[in-house]
């Protein structure tokens, strides 16, 4: 374990990229669905493989924890908004894109990018998978 997080999270992978995914979600708000679910996936791929970069070993699980601390960030960014918007403030944007089939769709979409983006970086840095050439 690099950090000594829990159970082999750590959290300077998970906030990084949990954040990365936070950014397409953010960026992509407002846009049409096909750009939105584009931008969500490759963003939570990226973060993905983003904490399993950072992170020495257990980086799926450090991929995985990015993705749901990235959706709970933009659930409290959409908290926050909602909250101003009460107060005479612009409208906040939506939390997940769509109807509730293509936002779960999507949601599901977005974890198997991140978990794919941690077995990436799995592959790319793993010391387990050197050998010797001669």
């Amino acid at each position: 374990m690099a950090g000594g997080g829990l159970i082999g999270l750590e959290p300077m992978a998970v906030g990084w990229g949990g954040l990365v995914g936070t950014i397409g979600l953010a960026a992509s708000s407002g846009s049409a669905l096909w750009v939105r679910a584009a931008a969500i996936v490759v963003a939570f791929l990226v973060g993905g493989f983003l904490s399993g970069v950072r992170t020495l070993d257990h980086r799926a699980l450090n991929a995985t924890a990015a993705w749901v601390f990235g959706w709970l960030l933009w659930g409290v960014i959409c908290l926050v908004l909602a909250i101003v918007a009460v107060f005479g403030g612009p409208g906040g944007p939506e939390f997940a894109p769509g109807t509730d089939g293509a936002a779960l769709l999507i949601a599901l979409g977005s974890l198997l990018a991140a978990v794919v983006g941690g077995l990436a970086a799995d592959r790319r840095y793993s010391t387990k998978r050197l050998r010797r050439r001669y």
